[in-house]
């Protein structure tokens, strides 16, 4: 169906703090999934706010990686690599990823309006919770901790 919209992502790079990656709009489309007939720039809003967020709940691991002579989080060796981008930087990727798809959410179960998108619209609320969870999981994990943290009182 036309819908006067173009079935490509995006091409537009966030920049980042010269320390945690940039990253490219039509990537996060790519990979999340995102259905073509949307906002571009409220899409690439989200991917920044994303990264503002994760940025900020980092700013710890980032200044440890820096005390240590670390200027850029591709030079931290952390295997597996991908394309030549350490875990680091895949689980950073996939953290505003989880935390950008959660903001946009309320949007695109509302696009939808067939029996697939009543779903989505039903689930809407569990869904950003799940994706918040992944987001908060993979910046633990990034910090060298497991899901679940058990201290003394």
């Amino acid at each position: 169906m036309f819908n006067g919209s173009s079935n490509t992502y995006q091409d537009t790079l966030i920049e980042n703090d010269g320390f945690w990656p940039d990253m490219n709009v039509g990537d996060f489309e790519r990979r999340r999934g995102l259905p073509p007939a949307q906002d571009e720039e409220r899409i690439a809003f989200a991917l920044a706010n994303a990264i503002s967020s994760c940025n900020l709940d980092l700013i710890d691991l980032k200044q440890r990686y820096l005390d240590d002579g670390i200027t850029k989080a591709e030079d931290i060796i952390a295997a597996p690599y991908i394309n030549l981008k350490n875990q680091v930087l895949i689980q950073y990727e996939a953290a505003v990823a989880a935390r950008a798809k959660a903001d946009l959410l309320p949007d695109l179960s509302t696009v939808t309006t067939r029996k697939e998108g009543d779903h989505l619209a039903e689930r809407a609320d569990e869904t950003k919770q799940e994706l918040l969870a992944e987001c908060t999981r993979i910046i633990r994990n990034m910090f060298g901790k497991g899901r679940a943290t058990v201290g003394l009182i």
